[in-house]
């Protein structure tokens, strides 16, 4: 259930919502295989276990569908859980680095899981998934978050000590020879 209009969200700054949605159900296909096979070999014994794996199939797919994603212009809101609700909410100018995974086992269904790694103390590194089309998601994502860091003026400098190191530690300018032992 992607919504991708730019719908103002409720809020007196402007924040815009880019995207909001929800954990794939597609997700749970091998799941509900699985549950079909097991229920099917469990009804040929007898019983009525045959219904457990179809039950238990249930709530995990309930349970995926419960975690939805909204993607605003300012932040990226995440929302879990049925009878504790979260709310885990990370600023965009606070995303450090992205990364995609599609394993073959989603890659067949058209899923994918979109990777944050934030500066967030609280949610430092967030998985989005899996959802569908996640190279387009990754890239909204990333365009969103370099204008959120953009309009609030960020910018982060890595300090690297291996370029000492890769020099030869000489910056001195005595020479490139070996350090007497």
């Amino acid at each position: 259930m992607a919504d991708t209009t730019q719908d103002a969200a409720a809020g007196a700054a402007g924040e815009i919502v880019i995207w909001k949605i929800r954990t794939a159900l597609r997700a749970t296909f091998y799941i509900w295989v699985l549950a079909i096979v097991l229920a099917v070999l469990l009804g040929l014994v007898g019983g009525p276990l045959a219904a457990v794996p179809v039950v238990l199939a249930l709530v995990w797919t309930g349970w995926r569908w419960l975690t939805s994603y909204e993607l605003t212009s300012e932040r990226l809101i995440i929302r879990t859980g049925l009878l504790v609700r979260k709310r885990e909410e990370v600023e965009l100018f606070r995303v450090r680095d992205f990364s995609l995974s599609r394993p073959l086992h989603w890659l067949v269904l058209g899923l994918g899981t979109v990777g944050l790694t934030t500066r967030d103390q609280s949610a430092p590194n967030i998985l989005i998934g899996p959802i569908a089309m996640p190279e387009t998601r990754l890239d909204e994502l990333r365009k969103a978050t370099v204008a959120r860091q953009n309009r609030v003026r960020f910018r982060e400098v890595e300090v690297s000590s291996a370029g000492d190191e890769q020099h030869g530690g000489d910056h001195g300018g005595h020479g490139g020879g070996a350090l007497p032992g």
